[in-house]
């Protein structure tokens, strides 16, 4: 496949600037690169061209028809939606002066080469994901620390006596950092073989369980597994995750994450149908055949290749769906995603950037964003980005209580903020019709019950999406996934 395992760091340092989602951890000594991308990773064409049908017009779906169509195949991609790009979606309403935030994909790790790849392809570029100038904070255990050089975790919590002289970063290598370089040095991760047994001991635990069997202290596992870090996920997949990211150098798309599906969707053009739902499709003795609602009339279409990219929480309600085999067939109907809802809140000022806060924070099963601090307004924008059974609650909220909830959060850790308030939206992926779900979630047992299967092909029926890759929940699973389809395509004969 496409990407390689990031090397094994040597040593870590705490680091305060940089966003959540473990953005305490820094390597110092970057050993081993990302696998680079070829100059040109353009596929040729084997024999005559194919006629392929692409469920879907997320970034995979995208990528897989893109390649395609640039060796000389015959690409329609059924879309339901009437915008590309699935669960990379930048909302620019109602934000004043251009303001942006992301409803969905909104990190991309500086290691996660095939995604810069199309990025610097389709001539976009790239800003940090957070300021490296200001502080972010901490919340957790009802205390608000500013993750500063000079911080003292004990003076805030209650720590072993063993930790209580270690920073984050030290709880990290102490704690988390050993399984890592295990998984780096076994099998690599994108074989179609993995995981090896010799992993399976982490696949028994959650990530918070993994800690504690390690020795950690209910306070250090805590303080680790604080922000998003899919609670209920296997450690091993969640460590498989940590393993090929550099932490600290995350980026995003300057204008936008959204702006590469829509470069790639404008070079594709026609050859996407809109407002395309499919509710069935099969394979037929030489070839397959998809059947779609649009406009309120049944249509069908035929092709010799599908690329099927729906996420499994989607394709398992279809109407109809090929016989696959049985590993098949239950890594549909048991694969789990992501509960996860953002609510974003503009602001007339950026008051905490005053007090030298960069409006980033880590609490528990959230996070706070400051998406707009590297955009040109007086305004700002502050958004919730909230986990698990708190963000199924958020969905049963009407959209005031969900705005009160969410002000009166971030207004814990960014007094003042509430009263500067003047416009708010929220998303909630597990609501959206076309998705039922935000990243997929591999639980304890599944790597090594039905995961070889969610990838491999039946038939002439591929399938692409971060679902199906080593990287879920990143814009980097969902491009390598969507390239390798393509290329068993182009390679089926």
């Amino acid at each position: 496949m496409m990407q390689s395992m990031t090397g094994t760091p040597s040593t870590l340092s705490a680091t305060v600037q940089a966003p959540p989602f473990k953005a305490f951890f820094s390597r110092t000594d970057e050993t081993k690169e990302p696998e680079p991308v070829p100059f040109d990773p353009r596929i040729e064409r084997r024999g005559e061209a194919k006629r392929v049908l692409i469920l879907g017009a997320g970034l995979s779906g995208l990528v897989a028809g893109y390649e395609l169509m640039r060796a000389g195949h015959h690409v329609t991609i059924l879309e339901a939606q009437t915008r590309p790009g699935g669960r990379v979606y930048t909302l620019r309403t109602p934000f004043s002066d251009g303001l942006t935030t992301e409803a969905g994909a909104g990190r991309i790790p500086a290691s996660h080469a095939w995604t810069h790849h199309y990025i610097k392809h389709f001539g976009l570029k790239t800003v940090p994901f957070a300021p490296d100038s200001l502080t972010t904070l901490m919340s957790l255990h009802g205390k608000q620390v500013p993750l500063t050089p000079t911080v003292q975790l004990s003076q805030y919590f209650g720590l072993s006596t063993e930790e209580k002289n270690l920073g984050l970063a030290e709880l990290a290598e102490k704690y988390i950092f050993p399984a890592i370089r295990k998984i780096q040095s076994a099998l690599d991760i994108n074989s179609s073989d993995w995981p090896p047994d010799s992993l399976r001991p982490f696949d028994r635990y959650t990530l918070s369980d993994f800690v504690r069997s390690q020795g950690a202290s209910q306070v250090a596992t805590d303080l680790l597994c604080s922000g998003i870090t899919l609670r209920n996920a296997s450690a091993l997949n969640v460590l498989r995750i940590l393993a090929q990211m550099h932490l600290t150098r995350l980026e995003k798309i300057q204008g936008g994450n959204d702006l590469l599906p829509r470069a790639i969707a404008a070079k594709l053009d026609e050859r996407i149908l809109y407002g395309a739902r499919v509710v069935s499709f099969r394979e037929e003795k030489s070839s397959v055949r998809a059947t779609f609602m649009q406009e309120g009339k049944h249509h069908s279409l035929g092709a010799d290749y599908l690329i099927c990219t729906l996420p499994f929480s989607v394709l398992r309600r279809l109407e109809a769906m090929p016989d696959f085999t049985p590993l098949k067939r239950q890594a549909i109907q048991e694969m789990s995603y992501a509960s996860i809802v953002k609510v974003a809140l503009q602001t007339k000022t950026r008051d905490w950037e005053k007090r030298g806060l960069s409006g980033f924070a880590q609490a528990d099963m959230a996070e706070i964003w400051n998406p707009s601090w590297d955009q040109p307004s007086p305004h700002g924008i502050l958004q919730l980005y909230q986990e698990g059974k708190v963000a199924e609650d958020l969905d049963r909220m009407s959209p005031s209580q969900r705005l009160n909830f969410a002000a009166t959060y971030i207004d814990r850790l960014f007094p003042g903020f509430s009263p500067d308030l003047e416009r708010s939206t929220s998303y909630s992926w597990q609501l959206d019709p076309f998705a039922q779900g935000a990243g997929m979630t591999l639980l304890p047992g599944d790597l090594y019950s039905w995961y070889r299967a969610v990838a491999s092909v039946e038939g002439r029926i591929h399938f692409a999406g971060e679902h199906t890759s080593a990287t879920p929940s990143f814009m980097q699973g969902a491009v390598t996934s969507g390239y390798r389809a393509a290329k068993e395509v182009n390679e089926h004969i």
